[in-house]
């Protein structure tokens, strides 16, 4: 079932949809030509589809793009059993239903895991991924917990306990984390309402940290998967103020051909913080392998 409205932003036309799968309605916003190159961009947390506004216009120029809310965020219904590997399931039914074939992958943060292990389970429907701000479960991310003192991966993981503690609260809790953003301005307090429509609903915050629950399970699968290196092209990119690096250098140890950027200006919401930055990036990276593709053709 697929249910529709359009919205227009920055000369871009972009469409509302939701789609049911195995019972679970899927919201994303889609914009682009629909002979292009399917393009799933894949947001973070305390973030939406909403995350990707900036970039839509730009990419949409050159792919069909699909920005996904994940299971229980935005406008998405929430998963049975959520978590990482069942929302990267989901997605691939999602992409089967609506026929798309093989698809680029983009993630941020949350949704960067949540893509990489959509690509370790479906091998051949992935056309290429780029993880945005995150080293991966496994390799890199609890050096980059205790490194970056990241208290809230212990407190989220405490079931019940932040949802009672910032009941009432939620525009506080999610405004500590986007004042820690580098580039002053990129969440204003209008963009902060967008995402409050969701994280601030009864069970929305939740819903959002039933992702972080699961962090041994997810540790020790993501393990498995790095047993076996991916094949496709793989993209790094963090910000100069946010870890840098830490995104290629943890993707190195799961996948053969993995190239890396570090945008600058920049902390960990990389797509609010310098759009044109990460546009550019993607752009580069996705064309050269879409040419590499054709040229082998």
């Amino acid at each position: 079932m697929n249910n529709t409205t359009t919205a227009q932003s920055r000369e871009t036309v972009w469409t509302h949809r939701t789609a049911t799968v195995d019972g679970v309605g899927l919201h994303y916003v889609q914009a682009g030509d629909q002979n292009a190159t399917p393009l799933v961009l894949v947001h973070g947390w305390p973030e939406t589809w909403y995350a990707w506004r900036k970039v839509i216009p730009a990419l949409a120029q050159h792919y069909r793009v699909y920005a996904v809310d994940l299971p229980g965020l935005g406008d998405s219904a929430a998963l049975a059993e959520p978590g990482i590997r069942t929302a990267a399931a989901l997605l691939d039914r999602w992409r089967e239903q609506l026929g798309l074939g093989a698809v680029h992958v983009v993630g941020h943060d949350l949704g960067g895991m949540t893509s990489y292990a959509w690509a370790a389970q479906q091998r051949e429907e992935i056309r290429s991924l780029s993880v945005l701000g995150v080293p991966l479960h496994g390799f890199g991310l609890q050096e980059f917990i205790n490194r970056a003192g990241l208290w809230h991966f212990g407190l989220f993981a405490v079931p019940g306990l932040t949802e009672h503690l910032a009941d009432g609260r939620e525009r506080l809790l999610l405004t500590h984390f986007y004042e820690h953003i580098h580039a002053a301005d990129a969440v204003t307090e209008a963009d902060v309402d967008a995402y409050l429509r969701s994280y601030g609903r009864p069970g929305g915050l939740g819903a959002s940290l039933a992702y972080y629950r699961n962090y041994t399970a997810d540790t020790e699968a993501f393990t498995e998967y790095g047993r076996r290196s991916l094949a496709i092209p793989v993209l790094g990119v963090g910000g100069d103020h946010a870890g840098g690096p830490i995104p290629e250098i943890s993707l190195a140890q799961v996948a053969d051909d993995v190239r890396g950027t570090v945008l600058t200006d920049c902390g960990h919401f990389l797509a609010e913080e310098q759009p044109e930055q990460l546009t550019d990036v993607l752009l580069d990276f996705l064309t050269t392998v879409d040419n590499k593709g054709t040229a082998e053709q």
